[in-house]
């Protein structure tokens, strides 16, 4: 037998290697093999009977047995080839390798005051056991802690054993009250209609304000599924979202779902991975790269927000979509496929027009009331008059406050008496201003520069402008020195699950945070929401620019007033009739849907067409991507560019961009079987430039 054997090496086909007599390999396997002067670990992706290499073959060394299932394999098989990547660079990217889980934290897996009684039982008999148990309901949940207690060594592993603790399954300590939760007419008919569509491979979208309980409708769903023996999978665009679905899946399910993302300990992601495999864990609440979790028995996939960018994987070949790649799994394996969204992109809405998707709606809130909004001048300061009134005023009545921007730092710019802009000396994009660091940073690249000098003159004073959310929250503190303020974005995400677990308990009472916290987060104590800049992403070159902008305020607005308290958003705009903004601030979907499909379908960008970004890197990028252009000409494909973009981490960089029909990947397949190492393939991405 031949084995056919992908190995994690950039830009490389698999390899074929001999089967030795008595060695038993099938699809899956993990193989040892010989390659060059290295021995290398690889994943059998094909058995076949006569070898694609004429020379010789060199034998399979070892086998560390079954690894993954075979549809696992073939679905990132199938990613691979629509990223132009070589699939064992893709399994590396994506399986976790073995690892074990060190169990640094516990949590109580009985109520508490029920873990109170039990401790009371225990005294006599097993006193560790009870200082352990009584430790954990006060709040102490680190091991190495309660080991150092009397007798805790052995306690804790009693504990862990007999079920009454188990390992903290989540980075977070964010807790949800317990609750009954009546479903509306709209709510339950949604439930029933995926319901009736487990095991058929259908796809819905999801579709209603913030608000309007579309997360308990996938719950419901997946503990439907659960009770057919069909596995659950529920995605959110970001971690941030993480702690306040895997609380609520528990209540709903009966037991918290095993969590799934990038940022988690090694030996955690194995155990997710490897427990889906064999059945032992049954539901799983990641980000994007949980979608490839190899349940047997797949019954429901849901996922939330689903037109965040943040579904695309873009940073890191294979650039795949997290959407995509769910619907993929469902048609092979029979799932059903939740979509839901507020705001839908835009090709999801065309495609529910059209009816490739069933369009489930969800009329109306069903926490709180709906929140009045009202546009406001920007002007000069960074929170104004009229926001500056309304926080005050909620402040007063003990509300809480989102004030959200959407970009990093303190100043987002800096400007030298000769007009020169200070940008990254390897990026070339403008430099950001920290505040925290006192520097500049570039957010490409991570560079930091302390004390730069204009690059034209050699000045090294500069004024300092832009809006970022650290400066809002300097802004914050400065205006009310008596409120609690915290900052929540990528530079304090480390210190995220205090900042959640405070804010939910009400011990902050203004949360100034970026994108992360600008949908998906429910807070019933919010009763304001301000937008500091609403028209920032309006400037970005991308055609995407007004989806995002009405996104992203109805995302923040849909915050405010899911309380008992009556919600407020004052969005700060010196464009108020752009029609992005205007409808936003309305709730109209249906009418900023209609403006922006005339702009759509007048410039032939998505739905009505599909693209394909590449990008060239390296010394003559523009020369060799305008090499590539005419070529792909040749072929009868529409290319614009090339266009030379801001190098990375000084290296040049220039992008094409290949316009055409469905089937466009699949003809590029075949007029670039092999891109060239330098040149980035990215099938329908989601940023350009």
């Amino acid at each position: 037998m031949i084995a056919r054997v992908a190995l994690p090496i950039p830009r490389a086909a698999p390899f074929d290697y001999e089967v030795p007599l008595g060695l038993s390999v099938a699809v899956g396997d993990r193989v040892r093999v010989p390659f060059g002067p290295r021995h290398l670990w690889g994943i059998v992706v094909g058995i076949v009977p006569e070898p694609t290499f004429p020379g010789r073959l060199l034998p399979i060394e070892a086998t560390s047995g079954p690894f993954l299932p075979p549809a696992t394999v073939s679905l990132i098989e199938e990613v691979s080839r629509r990223s132009f990547v070589p699939s064992g660079l893709a399994l590396a990217r994506l399986v976790p390798l073995p690892s074990r889980a060190r169990t640094r934290e516990v949590e109580l897996a009985l109520p508490v005051e029920e873990a109170r009684g039990a401790a009371a039982e225990l005294a006599r008999r097993a006193p560790a056991q009870a200082r352990i148990l009584a430790a954990v309901a006060a709040g102490t949940t680190e091991v190495g802690e309660l080991r150092r207690l009397p007798g805790g060594d052995r306690a804790v592993a009693a504990l862990l054993r007999k079920g009454i603790l188990h390992p903290r399954r989540l980075p977070f300590s964010y807790r949800e009250e317990g609750r009954a939760v009546a479903l509306t007419s709209a709510q339950r008919e949604a439930v029933e209609t995926v319901r009736a569509g487990i095991g058929s491979g259908r796809k819905y979208l999801l579709f209603g304000p913030p608000g309007a309980g579309k997360t308990e409708v996938y719950l419901r769903a997946v503990a439907e599924g659960l009770a057919r023996g069909k596995a659950g999978l529920l995605l959110v665009p970001e971690v941030s979202l993480l702690p306040q679905l895997w609380a609520r899946a528990g209540r709903v399910l009966g037991s918290p779902p095993a969590p799934y993302f990038g940022e988690l300990r090694p030996g955690e992601r194995w155990e997710s991975w490897h427990g889906a495999q064999e059945g032992r864990i049954r539901c799983v609440v990641g980000t994007r790269s949980a979608v490839f979790v190899p349940f047997p028995d797949l019954g429901v996939i849901a996922l939330d927000e689903e037109g965040e960018p943040a579904y695309k994987q873009e940073e890191m070949a294979p650039y795949y979509h997290a959407r995509a790649v769910a619907e993929l799994r469902a048609g092979r394996e029979g799932a059903t496929v939740v979509l839901g969204a507020a705001a839908p992109s835009v090709e999801t809405y065309f495609r529910a027009e059209r009816g490739e998707i069933e369009l489930l709606r969800l009329p109306r809130r069903v926490v709180g009331a709906e929140p009045t909004v009202r546009i406001v001048p920007r002007g000069d300061e960074v929170i104004g008059p009229a926001l500056e009134e309304a926080v005050g005023r909620h402040l007063s009545c003990r509300g809480q406050i989102l004030l959200f921007i959407n970009r990093l730092g303190f100043y987002t710019g800096a400007a030298c008496r000769c007009r020169a802009i200070l940008r990254c000396p390897d990026c070339e994009i403008p430099l950001v201003f920290h505040l925290a660091e006192r520097a500049f940073r570039c957010h490409a690249c991570g560079r930091i520069l302390r004390d730069p000098a204009c690059p034209n003159c050699g000045e090294t004073h500069f004024h300092l402008f832009g809006v970022g959310t650290e400066r809002v929250e300097h802004e914050a503190k400065r205006l009310f020195p008596r409120a609690a303020v915290a900052r929540l974005d990528a530079d304090t995400v480390r210190d995220r699950d205090r900042i959640l677990s405070s804010f939910a308990k009400g011990e902050i009472q203004i949360l100034v945070g970026a994108q992360m916290v600008g949908k998906g987060l429910d807070f019933p104590g919010i009763s304001l929401v301000g937008i500091v800049n609403a028209d920032q992403l309006l400037s970005t070159p991308d055609f995407r620019a007004g989806e995002r902008t009405y996104q992203l305020i109805a995302g923040a607005a849909g915050r405010a007033g899911r309380g008992d308290r009556p919600g407020e958003v004052i969005v700060q705009s010196d464009q108020p009739d752009y029609y992005a903004i205007r409808c936003a601030v309305r709730g109209d979907y249906a009418a900023f849907y209609g403006e922006e499909m005339r702009y759509r379908e007048a410039l032939r960008y998505p739905p009505f067409s599909r693209l394909v970004r590449m990008v060239a890197a390296g010394p003559s990028a523009e020369g060799k991507a305008g090499k590539v252009a005419r070529e792909l000409e040749g072929y009868g494909f529409e290319v614009l560019g090339p266009a030379r973009l801001f190098p990375r981490r000084g290296i040049p960089r220039a992008q094409l961009l290949v316009r055409g029909k469905e089937d466009v990947v699949d003809a590029l397949g075949h007029a670039l079987p092999a891109p060239p190492p330098w040149l980035k393939v990215d099938p329908d991405p989601m940023w350009l430039g």
